[in-house]
């Protein structure tokens, strides 16, 4: 059996001083936001006032941040910010005083928190038609984001996989010593593949508004469904033999294998 261990001794910093520290996380976050923004201006400009799309755009990544910020505080560390409820929109821990930025994020957290601001705020910009363009382009480009989130937590030594004893595996000196699947890696490949796959059947996929946005969501939650069976405990809540990540997964691939049969079917009757 293949076997191969590395020690991986690379710091989570470009650069670090007493006054400021940029780690490649946010590198890596800040890229892909940027990825998104420009590629879908570039694909709906002509659609949409690009006021219209930056109106629309930026309040929604703002919400996706805090949505993503309150998910993990409550799902994953729940023990520690339930005492702590203020240091939620802080950048740092009061005691002792520690700056840590904003290093929980969950991504669940800001699928709902990014659906949530544009259903409720400003789907009334953009026609009907219009906003499910939107957001179809939107999540398909947003792949590339989550592939750049999973190697920026590569780089931070953190959503560790499961003990390795085959394959390749590498020890992250900054959490212990033990041998583990780089899970990391392989969700953020498994998503730039998805990515990949989706454009050469993008055209006739878009045929149908809507189906390249449940796509793009049923293949990445399955995905992340899958690999969280090769990644450590995360949570500090106790849900049994689901980890949390998988159950905030299953109702969302629940609502978008249901969306995506009735947008079938909605459309084979007006064919």
């Amino acid at each position: 059996m293949f076997e191969l261990t590395i020690l991986w001794t690379h710091s989570p910093y470009i650069f670090s001083s007493d006054f400021i520290s940029v780690r490649y996380y946010s590198l890596f976050f800040a890229l892909g936001i940027i990825f998104v923004y420009v590629k879908t201006i570039i694909k709906l400009s002509k659609d949409i006032n690009p006021k219209i799309l930056d109106d629309v755009f930026i309040p929604c990544i703002l919400f996706m941040l805090l949505f993503s910020r309150i998910f993990h505080c409550l799902f994953y560390e729940f023990t520690y910010y339930s005492t702590n409820p203020i240091e939620i929109f802080l950048p740092f821990r009061l005691s002792p005083f520690e700056f840590t930025g904003y290093q929980g994020l969950s991504s669940h957290g800001g699928f709902v928190g990014f659906i949530f601001s544009f259903l409720i705020f400003y789907r009334k910009k953009m026609k009907f038609n219009l906003s499910i363009k939107f957001l179809d382009t939107v999540f398909y480009y947003s792949i590339i984001l989550i592939g750049f989130i999973r190697l920026g937590n590569f780089f931070n030594s953190e959503i560790l996989g499961k003990a390795c004893t085959n394959s390749l595996c590498i020890i992250f000196p900054l959490f212990d010593s033990v041998p583990r699947y780089p899970v990391q890696l392989y969700e953020s490949l498994t998503y730039f593949v998805i990515y990949i796959v989706l454009s050469f059947f993008r055209e006739k996929i878009e045929a149908v508004p809507g189906r390249l946005l449940l796509l793009t969501v049923l293949f990445v939650s399955i995905s992340r469904f899958l690999l969280e069976f090769l990644k450590d405990i995360q949570s500090d809540i106790n849900i049994g033999v689901l980890t949390m990540g998988q159950l905030l997964t299953i109702p969302i691939v629940l609502i978008s294998i249901i969306a995506f049969l009735v947008l079938n079917g909605i459309g084979k009757k007006y064919r």
